[in-house]
């Protein structure tokens, strides 16, 4: 069975959608998340481990477009809850950022080594084992109380949230499922992906899916932050957090990580790191599948409460990875462009935008 062509809309709603998103994003939220990394940057600094400290400063300064990112579901979140979900999604992505790196450093068991780094994921929302016990497997462990600092302010975030606990189930499945992609595509080189496939077999979601894109799906923290915004929301039940977790995995989750790796082909290529999109045959394959893919994101996130407001979110999104220059590509180009052909119709003036700031910021 293949994924199917999204239903029709309503163009003009869904296009003022986007624009009253955008100006909020770019007016309140973005500032505050600004606001929001820089205590991060100063923490990052002041790492006592020399190796550690470079990591977290690197991690923060080159993965600063991600954690910006992640505040774009803020928008999800009712006014007056606005600033607590950006201090979470900036505490959540700095941390998952920073957990990346370290789970790169060659060890005896990368995967055992990053299952135990990833935990403090799942610490966020049940307060797991303490912080040293993150780093029992990683020859450095020195780092000042970063991470149990971040993990802290992320937890006091989310517990501050009217919804809570109606939405912890869910959310700390979707952030243990991260942490378990996560940690299992790092140790897929030693293994060439056997184990990260059956990871994914495992999930048991969507036979339509293959099983690279449901691990890559596994990757994105995406349908996290949409769940952070569902809990700052006082009406949102357990059973609403469970179909949030749903329309986002692996529908918007894989979307977001193949688009990621879409245009970071070329480099994983030259790096010999482990890339989903290298899976598809060729790059008429990968645009059909990507193109399906984006589809069913837009039509599961539209079933939910506020759903074009969930797909206006997407889009941007989209947008966001196929304005990078990677997505630019002999190879990419046809893959991008059928995703912006499916998603909304103010994705391609949106990646024009963004084009313009990449080039803005170098």
């Amino acid at each position: 069975m293949e994924l199917t062509r999204p239903s029709g809309g309503a163009p003009l709603r869904d296009a003022q959608t986007v624009a009253a998103a955008l100006v909020r994003y770019w007016l309140t939220i973005l500032p505050q998340a600004h606001a929001e990394i820089r205590p991060w940057r100063r923490a990052a600094a002041a790492v006592p481990d020399p190796v550690l400290r470079r990591q977290a400063v690197a991690t923060l300064a080159e993965e600063r477009l991600n954690v910006e990112g992640s505040t774009v579901f803020a928008l999800l979140a009712p006014p007056r809850r606005q600033r607590a979900v950006v201090r979470l999604c900036v505490a959540f992505q700095a941390m998952y950022d920073y957990l990346d790196t370290l789970g790169e450093q060659p060890v005896a068991d990368p995967l055992a080594n990053n299952l135990r780094l990833h935990r403090s994921l799942r610490a966020v929302l049940l307060g797991d084992s303490g912080p040293d016990d993150w780093y029992a497997l990683h020859p450095r462990r020195d780092d000042g109380g970063y991470l149990a600092t971040l993990v802290a302010a992320a937890r006091h975030a989310y517990d501050a949230l009217p919804a809570a606990e109606p939405v912890r189930a869910a959310a700390l499945r979707a952030a243990t499922r991260c942490g378990e992609a996560q940690s299992h595509t790092h140790a897929a080189p030693l293994d060439g992906g056997a184990r990260l496939e059956a990871w994914a077999a495992e999930q048991g979601i969507d036979p339509r899916y293959r099983w690279w894109e449901l691990a890559a799906g596994g990757i994105s923290s995406v349908g996290v932050y949409a769940l952070f915004a569902a809990a700052a929301d006082a009406r949102t039940t357990s059973a609403e957090a469970d179909r949030v977790d749903a329309a986002y995995f692996p529908a918007a989750c894989a979307l977001s990580s193949l688009l990621d790796s879409l245009v970071d082909r070329d480099r994983d290529a030259a790096s010999g790191d482990v890339s989903a999109i290298a899976r598809y045959a060729e790059s008429a394959e990968a645009a059909d599948r990507l193109a399906a893919i984006a589809g069913d994101a837009a039509d599961r996130l539209g079933a939910l409460r506020r759903g074009r407001r969930h797909r206006a979110i997407v889009d941007g999104i989209g947008a966001y990875y196929v304005s990078a220059r990677g997505a630019e590509t002999a190879w990419a180009a046809p893959v991008a462009d059928a995703v912006v052909a499916r998603l909304g119709p103010l994705v391609a003036p949106i990646r024009a935008t963004m084009r313009l700031r990449r080039r803005a910021r170098g």
